[in-house]
């Protein structure tokens, strides 16, 4: 599949699943943006955009990108966890990954806390 068919499929899968896309485009790639929840992301780049309006105060981009790229190394945890508990049969080493998986989600709750009192 070509590349310029990848992206509108991903567009077209983000419409699908609820998200709204924006007249503003990517100043990296120009593709339309999407709002995703809250957040705005270029389907193409794959990566979430601040956008911010003539005037308005400039957001802490290096706390924003410091916090998604925790967020990105968490979810990526869980999911390997996850991966081993499905063939894992020691009771020991199942309560140690149950323990590691508790720790991800308390890390993820946290991480959503501080990202919606940032500015």
């Amino acid at each position: 599949m070509s590349d310029e068919k990848r992206q509108l499929k991903r567009m077209a899968d983000l419409l699908k699943s609820g998200a709204t896309m924006l007249s503003d485009h990517c100043p990296e790639c120009s593709s339309p943006l999407f709002k995703i929840h809250d957040e705005v992301w270029c389907p193409n780049c794959n990566k979430r955009v601040i956008i911010v309006k003539e005037g308005e105060p400039i957001p802490d981009l290096v706390g924003l990108t410091l916090l998604d790229d925790v967020k990105r190394i968490v979810l990526a945890k869980l999911q390997e966890n996850t991966q081993q508990i499905k063939n894992e049969r020691d009771p020991a080493k199942l309560q140690e990954l149950g323990n590691l998986i508790s720790t991800w989600l308390e890390v993820l709750e946290r991480l959503k806390r501080i990202q919606k009192t940032s500015p």
